[in-house]
């Protein structure tokens, strides 16, 4: 007989449901979540409902997980140090936003500061306008010291990089990005062609940022997920939820998490 496996992590408990394939059989299980290492959790739940049902891992075939890990994250600035490059003379959209309010008459609103604040995102002299046509090359030496001040002054773990009109054009975006995995490979590098290839920066941007400001904690965890179903024999596919309620491979978990922002 084979199974399906489900884990949904929460801040209080990491809940699971075990059901066979034909549907016939299902079983729930609940675990405490460990703070400190919400994988561990998920590790000695899955032992736990296996063993409670007599079902050996192999014959698991897939385990489909949602996790809000990333959304707290977010929510209570656990992320990495994230730094942005952005095209010079844009450093402000962060925080210009859409210049919306969403009480109209509050006289005293107040928003979120934005991931990554204004002293770690850095200009980069760069240009392509709306229709492709390049206007101004990228500097890439003017990119690399903009880099390497941001990872020696700033300690940086994470580089978002978002330039103008890249959604049209990614090539700017991508050479600078391929010269930081060479040169900076400790970085984890988000580019905005990438994560969100839209018009209109400031949602392009702010996606990004956040994607870049999860990859680490996200990476780390899924490591950590992945070991541990590993040492216990599991053989099947491992599936993370996205907040369409998709599914994702956890290397694609990986270099997108701010898919993952409301999984769970």
């Amino acid at each position: 007989m084979s199974w399906r496996l489900g884990v949904d992590i929460g801040g209080t408990f990491t809940d699971f449901a075990l059901l066979d394939h034909a549907g016939h059989k299902l079983a729930i299980h609940k675990q405490l979540t460990i703070p400190a290492d919400p994988a561990a959790a998920v590790i000695e739940g899955v032992g736990a409902i296996l063993a409670a049902n007599d079902v050996p891992i192999d014959e698991v075939d897939a385990i489909a997980h949602g996790t809000t890990l990333v959304t707290n994250a977010v929510i209570e600035r656990r992320g990495a140090v994230t730094g942005m490059l952005v095209t010079d003379g844009f450093g402000d959209i962060m925080d210009m936003g859409m210049e919306q309010r969403y009480d109209l008459f509050d006289l005293r609103i107040q928003y979120p500061d934005p991931i990554v604040p204004r002293p770690l995102r850095r200009g980069i002299i760069e240009r392509i306008h709306f229709d492709g046509r390049v206007e101004t090359p990228v500097e890439l030496s003017a990119a690399r010291t903009a880099i390497r001040d941001l990872v020696e002054q700033e300690r940086i773990e994470a580089l978002a990089i978002c330039f103008l009109h890249s959604y049209i054009d990614p090539a700017h975006e991508r050479v600078v990005a391929e010269m930081v995995q060479s040169e900076f490979p400790e970085l984890y590098v988000s580019a905005s062609a990438d994560v969100y290839p839209n018009m209109r920066e400031y949602e392009r941007w702010t996606t990004t940022a956040i994607n870049a400001y999860a990859r680490p904690m996200a990476d780390q965890y899924l490591a950590r997920l992945e070991g541990g179903l590993g040492s216990l024999g599991f053989r099947g596919h491992l599936y993370i939820m996205t907040s369409s309620g998709g599914m994702l491979a956890p290397e694609t978990a990986r270099r997108f998490p701010v898919r993952l922002l409301e999984s769970g």
